[in-house]
């Protein structure tokens, strides 16, 4: 059988204010789990009761009794390894900050689209996403714009004809009150 240490006055008032006041649910499920096992409840029943797998209890009772309060916080890692090195990163914001007009690019802005390309032919890497582009030019700092296109008239007469009234649209006359 495994239980938790025996706890100190401090602890075990702690523990029932997390439990009454915790606005953190894992917080909260892990001193209840604390404060069954101080009283002498079994891991099989804790896990009945709880609805937790006993070899989840078993580590929170472990780890309460080598930690103690610290261990109710969870142990988040620090998430997936970044994919790109620093260099290349770096690549891409010096990239972006050059105008592509300096590179022979017929437009005049960056779009993340146009970017991606570029930094993929240009081998700064073999592939990569327009999110994470997004995200490594933020984190520079670096915003960009998105490109509007328009068409322009093939007609002589557009610049004419747009300034003339409609004749579809007739224009009432003012009413005097």
């Amino acid at each position: 059988m495994i239980y938790v240490r025996d706890l100190t006055t401090k602890e075990g008032n702690q523990l029932k204010h997390i439990i009454r006041k915790g606005s953190y649910p894992v917080k909260v499920r892990r001193a209840m789990v604390i404060l069954a096992s101080a009283q002498k409840m079994t891991v099989p029943h804790i896990a009945r009761l709880y609805h937790m797998s006993e070899d989840h209890i078993r580590r929170l009772i472990h780890r309460f009794n080598k930690e103690g309060m610290k261990s109710l916080h969870p142990c988040h890692g620090g998430g997936r390894p970044r994919t790109f090195t620093p260099e290349q990163r770096v690549d891409i914001i010096e990239l972006a900050q050059i105008p592509p007009k300096a590179l022979g690019m017929p437009f005049t802005s960056w779009s993340l689209p146009k970017l991606k390309e570029i930094v993929e032919k240009k081998r700064i890497v073999r592939s990569i996403s327009i999110e994470t582009i997004r995200c490594i030019l933020d984190e520079a700092n670096i915003t960009y714009q998105h490109t509007k296109t328009w068409k322009e008239s093939n007609d002589p007469e557009f610049h004419a004809k747009k300034n003339e009234p409609n004749s579809s649209t007739k224009t009432r006359p003012k009413m005097d009150g």
